[in-house]
């Protein structure tokens, strides 16, 4: 952030001053190139959650087609029992002795009690069958719904990454014509300590402390840095210092 006197501006070293706003430009690139950064993450985010509702949904509809397969299959089975039965019975004429045919009727009684256990297993089958079914409908419009939902999620993540890329080029731009106003050792300088301490090589000093490394400065040196016809590098963190003025905050009444 620049000096808040315009006195101070007015007196501040040029060079001093663009290095001040080439670290306000490289602190604006690094926080566009991080927003473009998160995007495709944000994205594969909302993907992620709609994965997991077309999953929920598809889960919904296995367990739905399994029942359906289970039902199938005990209506087969019923109806190859009742054939059994029908084919039992055909043995009556022939049969020649009470065993023999008592012996028919309790083969035919087995059956019967065997379908009564299948036709059980079958209505408690329809009851679970009945209530998926029931589910299903509101499954398959929150899928839906998710799915617009994200398509417009990102078209606008997708429109913002452009806008931002836009604006990035243009910051760029400016950052080299700002660049080749400065002196080559300071913007070597500059470089330097960017590239040794995360980006941040210019910084203020408030109440005597560099706003970088949070040491205090000597006494002379925050002299000369409120001054500021000289460039001043921190002695601890030797970044570029300039002094800014302390923001009074009103006091309630």
């Amino acid at each position: 952030m620049l000096p808040d006197s315009p006195r101070a501006i007015a007196l501040m070293n040029p060079q001093l001053q663009r290095l001040i706003e080439l670290q306000q430009m490289d602190n604006e690139i690094a926080e566009l190139e991080q927003s473009i950064a998160t995007i495709p993450q944000q994205i594969k985010s909302g993907a992620a959650g709609l994965k997991e509702k077309k999953d929920h949904l598809k889960k919904a509809e296995d367990v739905l087609a399994e029942l359906q397969t289970k039902r199938k299959g005990l209506e087969m089975d019923v109806a190859t029992e009742n054939d059994h039965i029908a084919k039992t019975k055909t043995k009556l004429p022939a049969v020649k002795t009470n065993r023999e045919y008592s012996a028919i009727l309790a083969e035919v009684d087995v059956v019967k009690e065997k379908i009564s256990v299948l036709e059980d297993k079958q209505l408690e089958l329809m009851e679970i069958l009945e209530e998926k079914e029931r589910k299903l409908p509101p499954l398959k419009v929150l899928c839906k719904d998710e799915r617009e939902k994200f398509r417009v999620y990102k078209l606008t993540k997708e429109a913002e990454a452009e806008r931002t890329e836009k604006e990035l080029e243009a910051i760029r731009e400016r950052r080299i014509e700002l660049a080749s106003t400065l002196e080559k050792n300071l913007l070597k300088q500059y470089d330097k300590v960017a590239k040794a301490r995360s980006g941040l090589a210019v910084v203020s000093i408030q109440e005597n402390i560099c706003q970088g490394c949070h040491q205090q400065i000597l006494p002379q040196q925050v002299i000369d840095v409120k001054v500021g016809e000289t460039i001043n590098h921190c002695e601890q963190c030797s970044r570029i210092l300039f002094w800014k003025e302390k923001t009074e905050t009103a006091v309630p009444k």
